[in-house]
């Protein structure tokens, strides 16, 4: 770490440091890498109880939502995204574009190679992958107005309904009532004071428009035989936070590589991405 620091002008650069502990990592035999997943196993444990706990007290319609995941239907993506870039043919035309371009088909290349070929579609076609959609939303209202009719929507209605009142109440508490501004009493005898004069203040200069903050990035793209999987293996999510992380997303690793570490790290993000950067 220090010899990190004095390279890099007294600042630890993340990627060294990751890869070094990675190495250490590697190095380490079975017997002690053993106590440090069991250390990592029970504070995940751990840590989804209180979650739970936690979520339960501030947050039950949510944990109402986990419940009844089965029973919610759940909104169709678009064209793009839900069908044509998850289509095994798209995908084969775009992987042998970069390859005739003499590129590699890396996740960032494909996603973007997708995108061309998508703005490229004529009318007509683009038409029939919306039709998909429009099938996969009409398939979604009738489930969700079976769904609507459910004691467990009725109990979750409710539920959202107190949250949402208790939430305002808790606000209106926390809000400190406004006291009006008195006004000064009037003097009969005493004369209005003079207006002062308006100095014109030089016009500001134009600031650059700031990016808003919190500004969520673009969802990857998951290759359909890794999102199948991954969903099996209830690592969809996790496989999602591990690919938008800079470090893993600048190296362009194979999808596969990357669910199988997380696989290993039992869906630990770090672990999968340190063992990841130190191989």
């Amino acid at each position: 770490m220090e010899e990190n620091k004095k390279a890099n002008s007294g600042k630890a650069k993340v990627s060294e440091v990751a890869k070094a502990i990675g190495d250490l990592w590697a190095k380490l035999a079975d017997k002690e890498k053993a106590k440090f997943e069991e250390q990592a196993k029970q504070g995940k444990e751990k840590h989804a109880a209180e979650m739970q706990a936690y979520k339960e007290a501030n947050d039950p319609a949510s944990v109402l939502k986990e419940k009844y995941a089965d029973l919610i239907p759940k909104k169709p993506a678009g064209a793009f995204f839900g069908y044509f870039a998850q289509d095994d043919a798209q995908r084969s035309k775009a992987e042998k574009a970069l390859k005739d371009a003499g590129e590699e088909a890396t996740t960032k290349k494909m996603a973007a190679e997708l995108g061309k070929m998508w703005k490229a579609l004529p009318e007509k076609e683009k038409a029939l992958w919306n039709e998909k959609v429009k099938k996969a939303v009409a398939d979604y209202e009738e489930k969700r107005k079976i769904w609507e009719a459910t004691p467990e929507f009725a109990e979750l209605q409710r539920v959202e309904k107190e949250q949402k009142e208790k939430a305002k109440e808790e606000n209106e508490e926390d809000t400190p009532k406004k006291e009006g501004k008195r006004k000064a009493p009037k003097d009969e005898d005493s004369s209005p004071p003079a207006k002062k004069t308006k100095v014109q203040k030089p016009a500001k200069a134009d600031k650059p428009t700031k990016v808003a903050k919190g500004a969520k990035p673009q969802a990857p793209i998951i290759e359909p035989d890794v999102l199948k999987k991954a969903q099996s293996l209830n690592l969809e999510a996790d496989l999602k936070n591990l690919m938008v992380r800079p470090e893993i997303a600048a190296k362009d690793f194979p999808q596969a590589k990357m669910l199988d570490e997380l696989q290993k790290a039992d869906g630990l993000v770090n672990k999968a991405k340190y063992a990841l950067l130190g191989a």
